[in-house]
């Protein structure tokens, strides 16, 4: 009779287990769809003149740079003023980010301003960023969107834009 009693206890042992299981199993297409593109067709038309500018002046182009690749919070602060700001900038990123080839030290940050940045939504996103990347002296050039783009026009903009920063930790 024991042994019964702990054969029923082990096996509802094991299916709660399986229960427990099956709730941490998460059908995912339920949640998410995988984009088709990376870039919106725009920014890909930009793109194709920003990498041969960038190779002119030796510097390799990033894409959708998330901003916390960009920034991080200062070590001193709290967990949750860290988490705060953190969450600011978490779902936000720069259109394309030139670095230095040898090190990927950021020379310069690139919007691309299309339509979509004349929605107050967008208005708000723009200011921030911009009253932030001022603050902190990071290189931000917002470029409007074109039917064509003019490589040396372009290269002009970027050379006139980029300075040497030198950042403290």
């Amino acid at each position: 009779m024991i042994t019964l009693i702990m054969i029923l206890v082990i096996l509802e042992i094991i299916r709660i287990i399986k229960v427990k299981r099956n709730k941490d199993i998460v059908n995912y297409k339920k949640i998410y769809k995988p984009r088709r593109y990376l870039i919106t067709l725009n920014e890909l038309k930009f793109y194709k003149v920003l990498i041969q500018v960038a190779e002119e002046l030796n510097l390799v182009v990033f894409a959708q740079v998330s901003l916390y690749n960009i920034l991080e919070t200062q070590k001193q602060l709290d967990y949750t003023t860290k988490e705060r700001f953190f969450r600011k900038i978490a779902s936000k990123s720069i259109d394309f980010v030139l670095a230095d080839p040898n090190n990927c030290r950021i020379r310069l940050c690139i919007e691309l301003d299309d339509s979509t940045h004349n929605r107050p939504d967008r208005i708000k996103r723009d200011e921030f960023i911009n009253g932030l990347f001022k603050e902190l002296e990071i290189n931000l050039i917002r470029y409007p969107v074109y039917n064509t783009y003019y490589k040396e026009s372009l290269k002009n903009k970027i050379q006139e834009n980029i300075q040497e920063h030198y950042y403290i930790n």
